[in-house]
Parts: structure tokens; sequence; C-alpha cells
């Protein structure tokens, strides 16, 4: 059997417990759908963000299936954690060579803070977004 090579700045792995598998898929807005649409499965992922925009600080995010894992290879960013109506409740400040678990059902953004290059590790399915509102 070959190896699979892919880079992992350009491809989520899908990982399937059940049917003991890992699946390659292009970074995309389908392949986004497609994950967000499954149940009882992980994503992982990298991201190198280099401007804000690149991790969507206008929006807040919940996964509501299980818990994320953030690890920080590089850079630094910032975990805000909110509120079902939107309230900053919390930041956390992470750095080169820390991670972090954001535990189900949490909302939150990340900030970034200076060029970084991330891993994560989250629940696939039912991800839920709604924009932040600057002092809601």
């Amino acid at each position: 059997m070959a190896l699979t090579l892919f880079d992992p700045l350009d491809t989520l792995v899908r990982l399937d417990a059940n049917a003991r598998k890992a699946t390659p898929l292009p970074r995309s807005a389908q392949a986004w759908r497609e994950i967000n649409t499954s149940h009882g499965e992980r994503v992982i992922g990298m991201f190198a963000p280099v401007d804000a925009k690149d991790l969507h600080p206008e929006k807040w995010e919940m996964h509501p299936h299980g818990d994320e894992l953030i690890y920080l290879f590089e850079g630094a960013i910032d975990i805000v954690t909110g509120d079902e109506d939107g309230r900053e409740q919390d930041l956390t400040s992470l750095r080169a060579g820390q991670s972090c678990l954001v535990p189900t059902g949490i909302w939150h953004r990340l900030l970034l803070r200076e060029p970084s290059r991330m891993m994560f590790v989250t629940p696939a399915g039912g991800t839920r977004m709604q924009p932040w509102r600057d002092g809601a």
C-alpha cells in the first residue's frame, strides 16, 4: 500500500474512528460543508495566518459536539471566549509551543497577534458561527 502525501496547509484530514480511516480533503468551501454535515468524526488541519482576517476575528464559532484542540507551533494568537449573546468573557494568549482545549459549546474567536503556524483538531458536524459585535 502506498503512502498518501499532501500539503498540510492545503489539505484537511477527516478522522473517522469508527471506520478506522483518515481521508485527506483538499481545503475548499465544499470540504468544509462536507465536514460540517458529518457526525462523530474529527477534522485536523493547519493554518499559517499572516493577516488578522485569516482567522475570521469578526465571527464567533462554537462546536456543539466536542472539544477543539488548538496547537500553536509559531507566532502568537489570542483566544477570546464569549457567551451566547456575544459578550466577551475571557482572553487567553497562546505563544509558540503552547496549546489549549476549547471546551464543547464554548463560543470563541481567534485574534492574530503575529504571523503564526497552528494546528487544530475539531469535532466535525454542527459548528455554529455568529457575527461578533464590538462592545456586545
